[in-house]
Formats: C-alpha cells, structure tokens, sequence
C-alpha cells in the first residue's frame, strides 16, 4: 500500500470512467478532496491526480484504522499503469517513442521547459503599463528541442518546449505538482513534487539550477529605493552556515508579493546556490525565476 501522505488529494467526479472518457475532462472539472473530506457517497467516483486510476479510501468510514494508521487513498488493481504514486521507484520519466512524449505534452502531464523568464512580461492589458496586470504572460512557446528523455541510452526528442515562471507554476500548484517537467539541464523528466529542494535540506554551494522552497523569517530593502535589494531570510538550521537568504531588487520582490511583512510565506525559487559572507544565498534571479506559493497549497509541501 502507498505511504500515508503519498496521495495528498484525490481527484472527484461523478460519472467520469477510466477507459471511456478524456484524462483532461477529470483534471479540468474534478473536484479535489483529502482523506478528510470524503464521504461514502464518493465511493467509485475518485481517481488519482496522476494517472486518473480508480481510488478507494482505507479505511472507508472512519480516520484510523484498527492498528492506529491514518486513513489514506489507495489505488484499485484493476487497472496500472505506471504512477510513481503506487510504488516508489526511481525519480524521473522516459518516453518509448517521440510520439508518446509527444501526447504526454498534448495531455497536459510532460513539460519541457526551455527556461524561466527574466525580464518582466507585458501585462495582457496595457491601459497602465506601470502595472503589473491580474492576466500577465506567465507562459510562451520556446523553440523545439533536443530533449533526452527516451528509454533506450543517449536517444532524445525533439519536442516543444515553454518559456514560463515560476508564478506560473504556483499559481496552479495543485495541478502541476504532479505533473513531469524537463528543467534546461536535466537528463530525464522528474514530477515537480520530486524537483522542489527544502533549503533546510542545503549543506552549502551548489552550481546546479534547482528549484527550491524556504519559509520566509525576515524580509528587508537594504537601501531606500526600489532599486536597492531586498534581503528575505528564510527559515535554516544554522550549521556549517549560519543562514539562507533570496537576494532580489526591492521593486521585484514587493511585486511578487515579499515586503517587510511576509514572515511566514512560502517562496518557491529557480537558481544556484552561493555562498553569501558566513550563509547562503540565491541571488541575481530574474523575473521569472521566483514566486510565492498560494498559502491554500501550503500543506501539499510542508
């Protein structure tokens, strides 16, 4: 059986079938529930987030079953298909053929990105330029590309790509958590779930580009301008470093919602790690490369 926080969320509803009608249709319209949430009436109408397989919950109708284990979601047998949710099996995703990355990409559940936006995008709605609108661009297409995601050794495909933020991928947390992403980089597709880096989990510099997340503890402009930077410290065990921060202008973080007032918050951040006089830092990020995390979709990180 899965882990018991394996399955964060099942997808609900009514009258959609696994063989007979589109994974688009459930991940659109369905309707998210937890183990607390359920009730029998949802008995053979909820499905799993990643591969859209029948679910069932253990147990049914109460919180604990008879050895003390929390209720969790757990997959039929009548159908499997591979989900890294069933079993756990190594990180990161392979296609047979091209054509099959190819309708991963048409389904929503494989994206290649190219790299995330540096400079700030133009807002759908140019009536005041100097703000930033409720529809921004947070996507755009890349160029084709050369993508080494194949199962047979040093095969790769040639497969669209997107230009996207951060942001973006916060802002429908819940959907694409579950969801493969070919990061500039990497040698396989890997679940955003399986890509976030915990910042408490950093022993020190790290060149590599990776997604990380940190709880805010202190945020401050080191000067009086919107120009100046901003420091945010995040929450970080102190250790061979004493501490971990995000360094952006001042301007651009208020903007993504950092100011003097955010202790708490979830920020999610594409960079290398540095180090920053006795810390750590991520500094120089562009536009794109950083965001907050909706407080709703805390819980399916922390």
């Amino acid at each position: 059986m899965e882990d018991n926080n394996q399955i964060k969320f099942a997808l609900y509803l009514d009258n959609w079938d696994f063989e007979r009608d589109d994974k688009k249709t459930l991940k659109n319209d369905a309707v998210e529930v937890t183990t607390t949430e359920y009730t029998p009436d949802m008995k053979d109408h909820i499905f799993c987030p990643e591969c859209s397989v029948n679910l069932f919950r253990s147990p049914e109708e109460t919180d604990y079953d008879s050895n003390g284990r929390k209720a969790f979601f757990a997959h039929s047998r009548k159908y499997q298909p591979y989900c890294s949710l069933r079993v756990k099996r190594a990180k990161g995703k392979r296609y047979d053929s091209e054509e099959l990355a190819k309708k991963a990409i048409d389904d929503e559940e494989l994206i290649v990105v190219k790299g995330f936006m540096k400079d700030k995008p133009i807002p759908l709605n140019n009536d005041n330029p100097r703000e930033y609108q409720a529809g921004p661009v947070e996507d755009k297409d890349g160029d084709l590309a050369d993508v080494p995601i194949g199962r047979h050794n040093g095969e790769s495909f040639s497969l669209p790509s997107r230009i996207t933020t951060v942001r973006g991928l916060c802002r429908n947390f819940n959907k694409n958590i579950y969801k493969y992403f070919h990061l500039p980089g990497r040698k396989n597709a890997i679940q955003l779930k399986d890509l976030l880096v915990d910042v408490r989990s950093v022993k020190g510099v790290d060149d590599e580009p990776k997604l990380y997340y940190a709880k805010v503890s202190s945020s401050w402009n080191c000067g009086s301008t919107p120009q100046n930077i901003r420091q945010t410290m995040f929450d970080f065990p102190r250790g061979e470093y004493v501490d971990f921060c995000l360094k952006a202008r001042d301007g651009v973080s208020v903007e993504h919602g950092i100011d003097d007032h955010s202790n708490g918050k979830i920020v999610i951040m594409f960079g290398i790690v540095t180090e920053s006089g006795i810390g750590l830092s991520i500094e120089n990020v562009g536009w794109g490369e950083f965001a907050v995390l909706p407080a709703k979709y805390v819980e399916l990180l922390y």
